[in-house]
């Protein structure tokens, strides 16, 4: 039976329920799979200053080193960060255990540059026996720096037993986004969308955290907008079902599983042209595909799609409840299982 760590420094907690949710979901689903051995070191995500911050990794290290004594026949790292060095050090005693990074966004940037940083990384980087990208164009980034000697596109998953359409539901808000309130996540292009359209009849729902919060307060004064800070996904599912658009203006995102956790929901998207979100939105079938990433760009994609017929609305959202089924966190976990299986014999066999 193959023996799996799981090293992730992404994990949930009370502070931030969602950050790093994929890697629990997961892990909780892999380890119903009775042929697979599956363990996990993880540190949670919360808010910390510097010396907070330092605390937690010098405790995550700690709870690692009992796993010194272990055999695993692969080790399974989520995000290229400085957590990498606990599979690298675990490879200097157990010279046959293979190293998987699932690289999760510009977590490739540490290995860009001459720094002495970056150097150290594309030396570290030589350990991996497997790179998985959650995007396509992410992996075209990675190869421009460093050479694995496998790797596969594989997004984290999208659980389709708590994404789903439910009947019937009314539609409360014409748009809706769903993630941190921060620049790289274009909050700040949707808001200044929202100004252009000057529309107060558009209901406009936010879910989310962060430095924009406070504009988001201010444009509440104006427009008919609410706010969602801290929900369960129970609560999440309700309000995908509630929104007729995600409007998803990331300036950089690997992947994006909003993106197809609303379709999973029957509710189509608008996209940036940026990143893993091109790997699920179809133009016009599924959504629609921003020419360039602005504001004005989004208020006029967001103008053309409330002004469309309920016949050509019902088709976008069937067809987005019937597109990236490949996706699903149970597909996904499946190709991890094979995954699994496979390096790990090449680990016996070697």
């Amino acid at each position: 039976m193959p023996r799996i760590l799981i090293i992730s420094n992404m994990y949930p907690s009370e502070e931030k329920p969602y950050a790093g949710i994929f890697v629990k979901n997961q892990y909780e689903y892999l380890k119903t799979i009775p042929d697979l051995k599956i363990d996990l070191v993880y540190m949670q995500r919360t808010f910390t200053g510097m010396f907070g911050s330092i605390l937690k990794y010098f405790a995550f290290y700690f709870r690692f080193l009992p796993k010194i004594f272990n055999t695993y026949d692969v080790i399974h790292v989520h995000a290229f960060a400085a957590h990498f060095f606990l599979a690298y050090q675990y490879k200097i005693f157990h010279r046959k255990t293979k190293i998987i990074v699932t690289f999760h966004g510009s977590d490739y940037k540490n290995f860009i540059g001459n720094n002495i940083v970056s150097k150290i990384y594309r030396a570290m980087s030589e350990k991996i026996d497997c790179v998985l990208a959650v995007g396509n164009q992410e992996l075209n980034y990675i190869k421009e720096y460093i050479h694995p000697k496998d790797s596969k596109v594989l997004c984290a998953g999208v659980d389709a037993t708590k994404f789903y359409l439910i009947k019937d539901t009314v539609k409360e808000y014409d748009f809706l986004f769903i993630g941190s309130f921060y620049n790289h996540k274009g909050v700040d292009i949707f808001i200044d969308a929202i100004k252009l359209l000057d529309d107060k009849d558009l209901r406009i729902c936010f879910v989310g955290s962060g430095e924009y919060l406070d504009d988001i307060k201010d444009l509440q004064k104006t427009y008919n907008i609410s706010i969602f800070l801290n929900i369960d996904h129970d609560k999440l599912v309700d309000l995908y079902n509630k929104a007729k658009f995600l409007v998803m203006s990331s300036r950089l995102d690997a992947f994006g599983l909003v993106v197809t956790e609303s379709m999973y929901s029957g509710t189509p998207v608008i996209i940036a042209p940026t990143g893993g979100l091109l790997d699920q939105v179809i133009n016009n079938f599924n959504g629609y595909i921003l020419k360039e990433n602005t504001p004005e760009a989004l208020g006029n994609e967001m103008k053309k799609a409330s002004m469309i017929s309920n016949e050509e609305y019902k088709l976008l959202s069937q067809n987005a409840l019937n597109s990236n089924k490949q996706f699903s966190l149970q597909n996904v976990c499946k190709e991890l299982e094979t995954l699994y299986k496979s390096i790990a014999m090449d680990s016996k066999l070697n």
